[in-house]
């Protein structure tokens, strides 16, 4: 069983740019070229935020495990990367690398509530229209 830790991986992995930025930063406006462990406690920061807002009773830990079958590492990679599709967690976290002023969010929002009725209303006609061809009107 292999556990990858999906969700902190990920977004450790999109906020070490900005952590590394904030650290360049700093070097430059206080003129000091050691700053030890900056991004490790940036990390840390980042992923108690993040198990903050999603976490499990049990350790604490946010991650999603797919066992690996006979050796078949290919696979588990594709269940994996179908299980964040499904889930849109790259969606989520492209999202999460900036910040969104409230009035976009709205509208963004707002957008995919429409979308969603749009679809729903279209899976609906085409129901009734494959229906009907059954009862052959």
């Amino acid at each position: 069983m292999v556990n990858l830790g999906v969700l902190s991986g990920l977004s450790w992995r999109a906020s070490l740019g900005a952590a590394r930025k904030a650290i360049v930063q700093r070097q430059i406006s206080t003129g000091n070229r050691e700053v030890s462990g900056s991004l490790r406690g940036h990390r840390q920061e980042f992923a108690s935020d993040l198990t903050g807002q999603i976490i499990r009773k049990d350790n604490g830990m946010v991650s999603r495990s797919v066992s690996v079958l006979h050796g078949d590492a290919v696979k588990a990679y594709g269940r994996l990367n179908r299980i964040l599709a499904e889930n849109d967690i790259r969606r989520e976290l492209k999202l999460r690398e900036r910040y969104e002023k409230p009035t976009y969010k709205r509208q963004r929002l707002r957008r995919e509530s429409h979308a969603r009725r749009f679809k729903d209303e279209v899976r609906r006609k085409v129901h009734l229209i494959y229906r009907m061809s059954r009862w052959g009107l």
